[in-house]
């Protein structure tokens, strides 16, 4: 719509062009006349023309008015399903852990009932079988010397079965621990899974989307081109019509200035055969000068025709040139778009690739523990079976009392020395994880002040890295990386612009690399003649941002000619999540805060902005 007005307006000054130049090319008295009927033509096309872009400026504005309402419509609806899908998600997410806790909880219980039961079993049968042998001892009292060496054997076979009694409750009890331990940690691991199954998911369903819209927006642009053709096609076609026309009209008035001169001519040559012999000479001269001026009118006609025909000729190639450069812009944008989408599912699929062979690097390493834990068993379980069979043989050799006690069983503990899981810590230390020059930049700009105090209350904010900027796509998603020529060339800026942050005062960049500790940034608001480059500052991540009560906090902010901004570490801004950034910019990026803190809360006041 804004190239087919721009052609419409270039036409109507072409037009004009050309009706001073016929106003300009007249010499005699007769075509002087003519430039007066050809001025007030000329007066009303210019009228025609001016009312005309009044109307096509009218319906630009309404047709971007509805756009803008479209497309901000189209992201709060992409908003509230994410939320939706999210909180569903994370409700699921928290029953199931819930089960999960209380499943884990009631095996643990059992566990230790029958812990109980067993040593509580060991310690009557022990306390039996010490009467049993008390008893016998008292009755064979007479025997003195047997009754004490049986008395002595008796008293130490009492006090290795509670020592083993001990010790095997005490393995049990490990065991069991271990095995809850174990399968605590099957459970979590098993939870992360299924949420990273349900990420990637709503990521591939939310990818499959925006292709849709994508193609649905190139598929009006593609209708809106052919229509817009189609009309300028139609309005050649009256303005060759109106200069066909026009060229009539003036063939008519040469023809009518013709006979006029021919009648004066007869009414010359009547009065010349009154006054035959005094006029002669004037007469011939007379009719010598009609024939030249009817020799020139022709040409002059000649020439009108001619230039009419060669700027219809120019008009029509121009347009055609116009439409051919556009439809060359489309298909090079279209082929960027397709381009820029499949880099984007091949850096997906390289990820899940390298997370799917971390993976199965980690379970391999967990089999391979496990095997030589397994083999670690058998080996302790195997040594056992040997000191208590040869325990056995030697009480069978020095006791006389039906036999040796039987063996105990091998602790199923695992045994000094092997690896077990640790607990994971309340809460991860993310900020000694993330890369420090990964930042996400929440960005506050100024309006830009054009001309006659005219102030533009929005923006098209992109930020300049180096030698490359960074096109914003949301709170949620990394932003993308384009080279600083192509990010503020032509394509760019007749096309995608801003992207997320079009028509925005605040804006926020997702994963923006420093390549090092600190790096030069400048904002730009991208214009449709020239950019606003504002003041370029040298930043670095702030470690002072932190995540209070839901709520970011950044103690140092960047005040700029022009913008403030934030500069948060992304594992900060990860933790904090896509609705906390979004506050700080709708609060203004204070620039400090105080805080009231008790055992139980804890108290945020923002500072006034500087």
């Amino acid at each position: 719509m804004r190239i087919a007005a721009m052609t419409f307006t270039r036409s109507a000054a072409c037009v004009g062009a050309l009706a001073g130049l016929l106003l300009a090319s007249g010499p005699t008295a007769a075509q002087n006349a003519g430039a007066q009927n050809a001025g007030a033509q000329n007066s009303g096309a210019q009228n025609l023309g001016a009312q005309d872009s009044a109307d096509h400026a009218a319906a630009r504005a309404l047709a971007e008015k509805f756009s803008r309402a479209a497309e901000n419509a189209e992201r709060a609806q992409a908003a509230k399903i994410a939320k939706e899908a999210a909180e569903a998600a994370a409700k699921k997410a928290a029953e199931k852990a819930e089960i999960e806790r209380a499943r884990a909880a009631e095996r643990a219980s059992a566990a230790r009932r029958e812990a109980a039961r067993r040593a509580a079993a060991d310690e009557r049968a022990a306390e039996k079988r010490a009467a049993e042998k008390i008893a016998a001892a008292q009755k064979r009292a007479a025997e003195k010397r047997a009754a004490e060496q049986r008395a002595a054997d008796e008293a130490d076979m009492l006090a290795r079965a509670r020592a083993e009694a001990e010790a095997r409750r005490a393995a049990d009890q490990r065991a069991f621990e271990a095995q809850a331990r174990a399968e605590a940690e099957r459970e979590k691991a098993r939870v992360a899974a299924e949420q990273e199954k349900a990420r990637i998911a709503a990521e591939q369903e939310k990818a499959r989307a925006e292709a849709e819209r994508e193609k649905a927006r190139v598929e009006a642009e593609r209708e809106k081109a052919k229509i817009a053709a189609e009309q300028e096609k139609a309005r050649l076609a009256a303005e060759q019509e109106k200069a066909q026309a026009e060229a009539e009209r003036e063939k008519a008035r040469v023809a009518a200035e013709r006979e006029k001169a021919r009648a004066a001519a007869e009414r010359e040559r009547a009065e010349a055969e009154r006054e035959k012999a005094r006029v002669e000479a004037e007469r011939k001269k007379a009719r010598a000068e009609a024939a030249r001026l009817a020799k020139e009118a022709e040409e002059h006609r000649q020439e009108i025709e001619a230039r009419a025909e060669e700027a219809r000729r120019a008009e029509a190639a121009r347009l055609a040139r116009e439409v051919e450069e556009k439809r060359k812009a489309e298909d090079a944008q279209r082929a960027e778009a397709e381009r820029l989408a499949k880099e984007s599912e091949e850096k997906r699929l390289a990820e899940e690739r390298i997370k799917a062979e971390e993976k199965r690097r980690a379970d391999a390493a967990r089999a391979e523990l496990e095997a030589r834990r397994m083999e670690e068993a058998r080996r302790i379980a195997e040594k056992f079976r040997l000191a208590r069979e040869a325990r056995e043989r030697e009480r069978k050799t020095r006791s006389s009392l039906g036999g040796p006690v039987p063996p105990p069983e091998p602790p199923h503990a695992p045994p000094a020395g092997v690896w077990t899981a640790a607990p994971n810590d309340a809460r991860d230390d993310l900020r000694s994880r993330g890369l420090p020059t990964r930042v996400t930049v929440l960005l506050v700009m100024e309006p830009r002040r054009l001309r006659f105090g005219y102030v533009r209350k929005w923006a098209h904010p992109v930020l300049c890295v180096g030698a490359g900027c960074y096109i914003s796509t949301g709170a949620e998603n990394p932003a993308d990386y384009m080279p600083r020529r192509q990010a503020l060339g032509p394509v760019n800026t007749i096309g995608r612009r801003a992207g997320a942050c079009r028509r925005q005062l605040v804006c926020i960049f997702r994963d923006v690399d420093l390549y090092g500790k600190s790096a030069a940034i400048q904002p730009v608001d991208m214009g449709f003649w020239h950019h606003d480059r504002r003041e370029t500052r040298t930043v670095e991540a702030d470690r002072t941002c932190d995540v209070v009560a839901g709520q970011l906090y950044c103690a140092k902010p960047i005040v700029a000619r022009g913008y403030r901004a934030w500069i948060v570490p992304e594992s900060v801004a990860v933790e904090a999540g896509p609705e906390a950034l979004e506050d700080a910019l709708d609060d203004g990026l204070p620039a400090a805060r105080s805080v009231e803190r008790d055992d139980w809360w804890a108290n945020v006041h923002d500072l006034p902005t500087r």
